[in-house]
């Protein structure tokens, strides 16, 4: 019979670090939500010097900041041909400069800090689930490598690669990044869920916190507390033990819903496939189903990997009606940074750069791009 764990292999083992509330406090910016949005909100705004308190009702990472592949992948879940035809191609461009930002921004943060994240720039590869994915991935290759993109194409093997995405353990990153937004004067209270928001002021069962202003960095959970448009869909994931070399990057199949990797000790990573069941896989309820699990076991056969699986997990991301994220005031004193629609390791370090210099009364060369209220 198999054993396997019913949790992410990113936070297997991992223990809290930071206390819950206790009692009443005051601080310049309440950050509620400590995923990878969260805690870089934080730690841009500690920078600055302003005093920030993030609480969160898990722990750092715990939610889909702890439960995803570890992508750092330019882009949206689409080809940029793809990306055009949905923004216009000069909006898919700042959109794809926007998440390269978030790249140089993870390069940066980990050097300065000694973040232990498995930190690795192997590059990408994006594979067509038909003919007609595959023309768009060629002319986005070509497209972008106008723009200086360092890409290749194989049309043997049908794959884009692109040689300056990466990927990591996400859990380390957001977790060395809380480290060092705490050593820049940021508090972080795990344990603390916040039962509502006001202008100011975020409330919880055990204390209050009251400041210039309240960031909700909730995504799939952004509801609970304000009017959001956010959707919370279930993403599906396994990893094996460790096997032989299979795979050299990353990959990105059928137009984002199929993904896989391999880790620096040799475990494969599969996750998607929510396309097959999709109505199934709307909702917070961080669950696995056999519907999507039997399609991840299908293709480690296809694959020929024998490895036992030895994690099988689930995690709710937080979907945007137009997959860009919601960055920006949504009332006086309240402001968003959510809506990743699964891409938070892309644009969430970038995303909380922007809301960080929103919060501080400044203006954002993209702010235009992800403003809550925007149509379409």
């Amino acid at each position: 019979m198999e054993h396997f764990a019913t949790m992410s292999l990113w936070l297997d083992g991992v223990s809290r670090s930071y206390p819950p509330l206790d009692g009443d406090v005051t601080a310049d910016v309440a950050v509620v939500g400590a995923g990878i949005a969260g805690v870089a909100t934080a730690y841009f705004l500690a920078s600055t010097g302003a005093k920030v308190v993030v609480l969160e009702a898990r722990g750092v990472a715990e939610a889909a900041s702890g439960r995803n592949a570890g992508f750092l992948l330019a882009g949206v879940a689409e080809n940029f041909v793809a990306a055009s035809h949905r923004y216009g191609e000069r909006k898919a461009l700042r959109i794809w400069h926007f998440t390269k930002h978030t790249q140089a921004l993870v390069r940066s943060l980990v050097a300065e800090h000694g973040i232990d994240c498995e930190l690795r720039w192997n590059g990408s590869d994006q594979i067509p689930g038909d003919d007609e994915e595959w023309r768009e991935i060629e002319t986005s290759a070509r497209r972008l490598s106008v723009e200086g993109v360092a890409v290749s194409v194989d049309p043997a093997a049908r794959t884009a690669t692109y040689a300056d995405d990466g990927e990591l353990h996400p859990v380390r990153w957001v977790r060395g990044l809380a480290a060092a937004a705490v050593s820049k004067g940021a508090r972080i209270h795990e344990s603390t869920r916040v039962d509502t928001i006001a202008p100011g002021e975020a409330r919880t069962a055990t204390g209050v916190v009251r400041a210039g202003a309240v960031v909700l960095c909730t995504n799939a959970y952004t509801a609970r507390l304000a009017s959001s448009r956010v959707q919370p869909v279930r993403g599906q994931m396994l990893a094996t033990a460790p096997t032989a070399p299979v795979f050299d990057r990353p990959a990105y199949a059928n137009r984002g819903y199929r993904y896989w990797r391999q880790t620096g000790d040799g475990r494969v990573l599969v996750g998607g496939w929510r396309d097959t069941a999709a109505l199934e896989e709307v909702g917070e309820d961080e669950r696995i189903t056999d519907t999507i699990q039997t399609r991840l076991d299908a293709f480690l056969r296809e694959h020929g990997i024998r490895a036992a699986v030895t994690h099988r997990w689930a995690g709710t991301m937080g979907f945007s009606h137009d997959a860009l994220p919601y960055v920006g005031a949504i009332a006086p004193r309240v402001f968003v940074c959510g809506g990743f629609t699964g891409h938070g390791m892309a644009f969430g370090p970038a995303s909380a750069e922007l809301v960080a210099t929103l919060v501080r009364g400044a203006t954002h060369p993209s702010a235009d791009l992800f403003d809550p209220s925007r149509d379409r």
